[in-house]
């Protein structure tokens, strides 16, 4: 890892969010950031690419278990980019190391999201402490500029095989896990993120997500439909089921209606299914409920939807972490992680997120 001497002129790098072509994240370390590195110092090819993304390293100097937590896998979930963002922000860990990604694909949060909501500016503008800060709602894609090649008729997973008609999930991160040493840039992507699982001995992580609400809707044709299957759910693989419900019935007494699954062996490419198959990791996937995911929807309201605002969103996340280290510290044998600082989903009701970044 890089010395600490080099944060700050990292900070000021990743203080901009640049309007060109290379994008990079605005995140203001707070004290609890003890040193910043990048995803390229586990697979160089990514280095000097719109790939390449910023890692952040939370040391305790205290022997205790790894977290890795990702936030962008999708970058038009802001929920999670701007959970992790939070966690970054404020966070000290007093026990045990904490390992943030906040945009694992930086390509695609490079790109505003002209195929799914065109309508939907690139930067959102929020008011903070500090003054305007940026939240960034993007594509769920790679960029097929930094993919380099046009997408195929059919995606192919490897090293399954398992098939999907949209060839455009090739430059889907959550398709491609475990990655390919050898393949597109998201699979290389992917491959370079579970480096950084082997590497560091990463021994759970969650990757947060957000998908449409459960609202039910009628079309135009008059059929009605139920929404958000996936709202409000904790996705784990097989090794963390018993952890995942106990931080569900956490959350459920928290007011959250949340949902528990265990990862499909039959739909491959998945983080919370590649990450436990192929480390030593348990991996985890949670989904929060996102207006601007319900198609149905005519221009709407990503920060403060009346039911469904980010605080809510956020404040899902962030608790769901603190749960998960919680009943994960329950079973490890290698010590535990504590943090401290953490805002609870009810700060996040009563303050809004803006007071929560630097």
């Amino acid at each position: 890892m890089k010395k600490t001497i080099l944060i700050t002129v990292m900070i000021l790098i990743i203080f901009t969010v640049a309007l060109s072509d290379e994008f990079y994240p605005d995140i203001r370390p707070g004290y609890g950031v003890t040193d910043i590195g990048w995803l390229s110092d586990y697979f160089s090819p990514l280095k000097g690419t719109n790939m390449d993304t910023p890692v952040f390293y939370m040391e305790s100097g205290v022997e205790g278990p790894t977290f890795l937590l990702l936030g962008g896998t999708h970058p038009r979930e802001i929920a999670g980019t701007t959970a992790a963002t939070l966690f970054l922000e404020n966070v000290v860990v007093e026990s045990g190391r904490v390992i943030v990604i906040p945009f694992a694909n930086k390509s695609a949060a490079s790109v505003a999201d002209s195929a799914y909501r065109p309508e939907m500016p690139h930067f959102i503008p929020v008011e903070t402490k500090s003054g305007i800060r940026y939240l960034v709602y993007a594509d769920r894609r790679t960029d097929i500029i930094d993919q380099g090649i046009e997408d195929p008729e059919t995606f192919i997973h490897y090293p399954t095989g398992f098939k999907l008609e949209d060839g455009s999930e090739t430059r889907n991160l959550n398709r491609c896990y475990p990655g390919k040493i050898d393949g597109t840039p998201t699979q290389q992507l992917a491959y370079g993120i579970m480096e950084l699982i082997r590497n560091e001995k990463v021994n759970f992580n969650l990757d947060m997500h957000e998908s449409d609400t459960p609202e039910e809707y009628t079309t135009e044709d008059g059929n009605t439909y139920q929404g958000g299957r996936l709202a409000y759910m904790l996705v784990c693989h097989p090794k963390g089921i018993e952890i995942g419900a106990m931080v569900n019935m956490s959350l459920e007494d928290e007011g959250f209606p949340m949902k528990l699954e265990e990862s499909s062996f039959k739909f491959r490419g998945l983080s919370h299914r590649e990450i436990g198959d192929n480390s030593d990791c348990i991996s985890f996937l949670s989904e929060s409920p996102n207006p601007a995911q319900d198609r149905w929807r005519k221009n709407p309201d990503v920060i403060d939807d009346e039911k469904y605002p980010l605080n809510h969103r956020v404040g899902m996340h962030l608790d769901l972490i603190r749960y998960l280290i919680e009943y994960y510290n329950m079973f490890s044998v290698n010590g535990e992680i504590l943090i401290e600082n953490i805002p609870y989903s009810s700060d996040l009701t009563e303050n809004g997120i803006e007071y929560y970044l630097n």
